[in-house]
Formats: structure tokens, sequence, C-alpha cells
């Protein structure tokens, strides 16, 4: 019985072993090099330059209930915040988009050229890097986890900073670089999703590959306990002998 076990344990140990070992490798690559990058410079934080809290003049800002009104919105929340462009009231209805307004005129935001665009990303980044160019995304990329048009301004610094800039205040709401493109393709790589969201964790790849994985992990463990007992028995065997 041993025997055949051993056999079965074998072959299912080798040829299943060649079949995961490089998803294997992956995994544990992988995983190193998620945790050995620090998920601040992944993300771009430490080139966002903090920018300091401005007292708002209210002199200056047109009430609630006149820029409502004017703007045709009854908003059931209404949000007054200082952005890269200046004054800025955001109008969220019951029902549709949010509208968002100049606090100092009241009238819609009015669409930027790319000249102010790096003007802007400049302005709130931090670090040796130079803006280089900039492009209006009719559709956001993937990567930003946005969605609708977005203007993006590239960073000649070493790690490829990139901006991602509301396309009505000019605020930042991405950062990408080259890190954050190497860390990505280490997590699809440890996730086994390769799709437009890189996100699913629960993919049947990736279950069936954890599932082998243990039948590896098992048979190993079979044929170490057989091998444990043949090395006791001849231990035995040759003390008896002597």
């Amino acid at each position: 019985m041993s025997a055949r076990l051993n056999r079965v344990s074998v072959w299912l140990h080798k040829w299943i072993g060649l079949i995961v070992a490089a998803q294997i490798a992956f995994w544990v690559i992988g995983g190193l090099v998620m945790v050995a990058l620090p998920i601040e410079r992944v993300r771009g934080e430490h080139r966002l330059s903090e920018i300091p809290a401005v007292q708002l003049d209210m002199g200056q800002t047109r009430p609630l209930a006149e820029v409502a009104t004017e703007a045709g919105v009854f908003p059931a929340r209404a949000e007054l915040s200082m952005t890269p462009r200046g004054p800025v009231w955001t109008l969220s209805p019951v029902e549709g988009e949010p509208v968002r307004l100049s606090a100092r005129t009241g009238r819609p935001l009015t669409p930027y050229d790319a000249a102010e665009a790096q003007r802007l990303a400049s302005e709130q980044y931090q670090g040796p890097g130079e803006a280089q160019s900039a492009e209006l995304l009719a559709e956001a990329p993937v990567e930003t986890g946005r969605e609708g048009p977005l203007w993006r301004v590239e960073f000649d610094d070493p790690e490829g900073t990139r901006f991602y800039l509301d396309t009505a205040t000019g605020a930042v709401v991405s950062r990408r670089s080259q890190m954050w493109s190497l860390f990505d393709v280490m997590w699809r790589l440890h996730i086994l999703d390769f799709g437009p969201g890189g996100d699913n964790i629960n993919s049947w790849w990736l279950i069936l590959l954890a599932a082998v994985s243990v039948i590896v992990v098992v048979t190993g463990l079979i044929l170490l306990v057989l091998r444990l007992g043949r090395d006791l028995a001849r231990a035995r065997s040759s003390r008896k002998d002597a």
C-alpha cells in the first residue's frame, strides 16, 4: 500500500508541480514586489504637494440661493469648496449629475487648454520633474479608476509621474507612474485577472490553481512522511545489526 501511495504521490507531485510552478513563482515574486514597494510611493502621494488651506472670501462668493436659482438647480446637497481654479459651488440634485459652478460668477466653469492644464498640474506637483505634455482624454484610462474625460499631464521625473486632472476644477483626481504600472502587473499576475478592472480575486483560474497547489503541498507532505518512515526503519535495522 505504501509503495503504491508513494508512486501516486510522486507522479502527482512531479507533474502537477510542473504545471503550477510558474504561477507559484509569480505569487511569490509578485507578493515580494508588492510588499517591498511603499504603497505611498506606488500611489504617487509623495508627488502631490500639500496645498495650504485658504480661507474663502465670502464677500466675493455669491450666495447659494442666487446661484441655484439662476442655474435652475434645486439641490438636495450643496458644497462650497476651494479648487485650483477658485471657489466652486457643487450642487447635487435629487436626481441627475452634480452641477459645478463658479462661486464668484455663478456660471459653469469654462474649459481650459493644455497650457493651463500643465500650469495647474505643476502647482499641485512636488519633485524634480517638469510638466512635459498635457492631453485631454475623452475617456478616463482604466488605471485611474475614474469615468468621463480627464486631462493627463506627464512629468519627466525618474518615476514617470502622470497626473490626471478634473476637466472643470483642475484638481488632481488620480496619480500614476511607472512604479504603479509595475505594481499593477504584479497584482494582476497575483490574482490572475487580466480584464479591464484587474480586481476580481474570485476568478476561476485563481481558484483552480490554488486548489491544484494544495494537491502539490499534500503530496509533498505524503512523500515526506513516507521518506521519514523509511529512514526511521533503516535506522532501527542498523541498530539491530550492530
